[in-house]
């Protein structure tokens, strides 16, 4: 019996040290998917202005509108997209001639915009069409 108890000590002192090795949750960030698609408010492109997605858990993804109205969003490093997940969606930018129109301020935040998008393997176009 005390045989069987000091390689029990013996067996929890080899492990304690290991306690905490390996990979705890949040050591390491989360991958990111590739995020591209155009913007379009009333059927027109939006020609300047950011679309931002922000996810449930985990860091926001941010991309500037290009003059034809399309986007790549960038959450760590130029372009590699978003984490995979649902996403709350905002969008600040303009269309026609000399960005004289600016969308609705509904639009501007993630909490009024309504507009929800899912990144997902597999997936890499995402077009907001604005109303």
């Amino acid at each position: 019996m005390r045989r069987a108890s000091s390689l029990l000590l013996t067996l929890a002192a080899l492990a304690l040290p290991c306690a905490g090795c390996g990979s705890s949750a949040g050591s390491s960030p989360p991958p990111t998917l590739p995020v591209k698609g155009k913007v379009t408010y009333n059927g027109r492109p939006l020609i300047q202005g950011t679309v931002t997605f922000v996810p449930d858990r985990g860091p926001e993804a941010n991309g500037n509108i290009q003059p034809d109205g399309s986007y790549s969003l960038t959450t760590r490093k130029d372009g590699d997209g978003a984490v995979a997940g649902v996403h709350q969606v905002a969008v600040d930018g303009a269309t026609g001639k000399g960005a004289s129109f600016r969308v609705p301020p509904k639009f501007r935040n993630v909490s009024s915009s309504k507009i929800e998008m899912e990144v997902k393997d597999g997936t890499t176009d995402y077009d907001i069409n604005l109303k």
